[in-house]
């Protein structure tokens, strides 16, 4: 399942690829408006991204 990095949408339907890439790693987006979003901050989005996968453990 892939989800646009700047809105969260998913995006099903890969036959009209909206691309960027970015330090070699390759993002889709729902609308040309989320790839200039991302465009012109791609850290912000990406930190996003990371923070969704960071995972807190007790001992």
């Amino acid at each position: 399942m892939v989800h646009d990095p700047v809105c969260g949408m998913e995006i099903k339907d890969t036959s009209e690829e909206i691309t960027s890439t970015y330090e070699g790693k390759k993002y889709l987006f729902c609308t040309d408006l989320c790839k200039i979003q991302f465009e012109q901050n791609p850290e912000k989005y990406i930190k996003k991204e990371d923070d969704k996968h960071i995972t807190h453990h007790s001992q």
